[in-house]
C-alpha cells in the first residue's frame, strides 16, 4: 500500500514539475520579442559598425530579437521606396535607417511617428535638433554626422606624382588630373552603376559649393527651392567641370558598371588617385586594411575650404510597427554615447552628442570633428538631407544624362525641368 501511495505521490509531483515547467516555457514565449529592422549598410566599414551596434542591443536586450533586412544599394534609394510600398500595404517594419535631414525626412513624414519624448535632454547642437523636427515634431534619432565634401586620394601615388596639396580651385585640381593622366593613372575615380545614378548629385554638390559662383549660401538656396538655375551662373560652371572631367578622360571608363564602394577600391589597387565620396570610405577603406594618413588621406573638395556638407543618418518610429516596445528600446540605445561610440569609429564618422569622447578617432575622423564643431566653419546640408527625396533620383538622372551628351545648353534645359519636377515650379 506504501509502495502505491509513494509511486502515486512521485507521479503527482513529476506531472506538477512538468506543467511548471511547461507555463515557464509558455511565459518566455509569450516575453520573446523581436525587433524589425530595415538598413542599406551592406559595404565594408559600415556593416562591421552597424553589426557593433546591433551587438550591443542584444548584450542590453537578449530577450528581444533582432529581425535584420539589409538592403543592398549604396544611399538607400532602392530600400526607401521598398518601406513606402510596405507600409502602404499595411507590412510595415518597426524601424529603418533613413538619411537625416529636413527634406528627407518630409517626404517621410505619412509613414513616420513623432518621438519628441526621446529628445528631451540630448546635448545634440541645436542645427543637428531643427534638422529633425518635421511638423512641430522630432521624428528620427541620428546616429552619426557625414561630411560629405571630401576629396580621398592615394597618398603613396600623389606623393611619387609630386602632386601638391591641398589643391584650392577647379584649376588646380584640373591641373593636377592632366599630371595624373599623363602618368598612366586614372585621375578621378566614379561609380555610378547599378542603380546608383544619383552618385552624380553628390559629386556635382561638392561642385556647386566649390564652384566660383557657387558655396554655402548658394546650396542652401539650390535645396530650398529658391534659385533659378536658368541663370544661376554656378549651374553653368558645374556642368562645363562634368563636361571637362569626361571628355578629358579623368574618369574611369566603366564608371556606370561600378558601385560607389567599387569605384573607391580603384584607389587600393593604385589605378585611381583621386576619390570624390563622403568620409564614409574612409570606414570601407580602414576595413580593407588600409593606414589613414599613411596609406591614404583627404582635403576638403577643391574651393571648399572651410565649408562642411553634412547629413546624418538615423533611425524612426515607423507608423503600425508591429513592436513598438523594442523600437522605444532601439531609439534610445542609439541615442546614447554607448551607441555613438561603438558605431561612429568604424563607419568613419563624426558622433553628433557633443559629450562623446573622441580618443578612439585617428586623426581623420579628428580633423573632420574639429571642423564640425569650429563656428567659423560654414556648414549646410547635402543632398542626402535638405531637399525633397526624389532630389537624387531626378538629378542622378540628369546629370547622367549629360555626362553622355555633354551638351551645355541641353543640360541646363534638363536641370531646370528637374527643378520644377522637385519643388514643382
Amino acid at each position: 500500500m506504501r509502495k502505491v501511495m509513494l509511486f502515486t505521490l512521485v507521479a503527482v509531483l513529476c506531472v506538477f514539475s512538468g506543467a511548471l515547467l511547461f507555463a515557464g516555457t509558455e511565459k518566455e514565449e509569450v516575453e520573446k520579442e523581436e525587433l524589425i529592422v530595415y538598413h542599406w549598410w551592406t559595404a565594408g566599414g559600415e556593416k562591421e559598425a552597424i553589426d557593433a551596434v546591433f551587438e550591443l542591443f542584444k548584450e542590453k536586450y537578449p530577450n528581444i530579437e533582432i529581425i535584420e533586412n539589409p538592403v543592398a544599394g549604396g544611399g538607400g534609394g532602392v530600400m526607401r521606396g521598398q518601406i513606402k510600398t510596405m507600409v502602404m500595404a499595411g507590412e510595415s517594419p518597426d524601424t529603418f535607417q533613413l538619411t537625416y535631414g529636413s527634406g528627407m525626412l518630409a517626404s517621410f513624414a505619412e509613414v513616420l511617428e513623432p518621438i519628441d519624448d526621446l529628445w528631451e535632454g540630448l546635448p545634440f547642437p541645436p542645427m543637428i535638433k531643427e534638422m529633425g523636427n518635421v511638423n512641430g515634431h522630432q521624428v528620427a534619432i541620428p546616429l552619426n554626422i557625414m561630411r560629405n565634401n571630401c576629396l580621398w586620394y592615394n597618398k603613396k601615388l600623389v606623393d611619387e606624382l609630386g602632386i601638391r596639396l591641398p589643391l584650392r580651385n577647379f584649376d588646380e585640381f584640373f591641373d593636377a588630373c592632366e599630371k595624373i593622366k599623363k602618368a598612366g593613372y586614372i585621375p578621378y575615380a566614379v561609380g555610378a552603376g547599378s542603380g546608383q545614378q544619383f552618385w552624380w548629385a553628390h559629386i556635382t554638390e561638392q561642385v556647386i559649393v566649390g564652384a566660383p559662383s557657387g558655396g554655402p549660401a548658394y546650396l542652401d538656396k539650390l535645396y530650398s527651392g529658391k534659385a533659378n538655375p536658368a541663370r544661376d551662373p554656378a549651374i553653368r560652371e558645374t556642368l562645363e567641370f562634368v563636361k571637362k572631367i569626361v571628355e578629358k578622360g579623368y574618369i574611369n571608363s566603366d564608371y556606370s558598371a561600378l558601385t560607389w564602394d567599387q569605384a573607391s577600391d580603384l584607389l587600393m589597387t593604385e589605378e585611381a588617385v583621386f576619390y570624390q565620396m563622403g568620409d564614409w570610405a574612409k570606414g570601407h577603406f580602414t576595413s580593407a586594411g588600409w593606414k589613414p594618413k599613411v596609406d591614404f588621406d583627404y582635403q576638403p573638395s577643391p574651393g571648399t575650404e572651410g565649408f562642411f556638407t553634412l547629413h546624418l543618418d538615423g533611425f524612426s518610429l515607423c507608423k503600425g510597427a508591429p513592436h513598438k516596445d523594442a523600437v522605444i528600446k532601439w531609439l534610445k540605445l542609439l541615442s546614447t554615447v554607448e551607441a555613438e561610440t561603438a558605431f561612429c569609429p568604424i563607419k568613419g564618422a563624426t558622433p553628433p552628442r557633443l559629450d562623446a569622447p573622441i580618443d578612439m578617432y585617428d586623426d581623420i575622423s579628428k580633423d573632420i570633428l574639429k571642423a564640425f564643431r569650429d563656428p567659423s566653419t560654414k556648414i549646410v546640408q547635402s543632398a542626402w538631407a535638405q531637399p525633397p527625396e526624389s532630389w537624387l533620383d531626378v538629378y542622378g538622372g540628369v546629370i547622367s544624362k549629360f555626362v553622355e551628351t555633354r551638351d551645355i545648353e541641353q543640360g541646363l534645359k534638363d536641370y531646370v525641368d528637374g527643378y520644377r519636377k522637385v519643388f514643382g515650379k
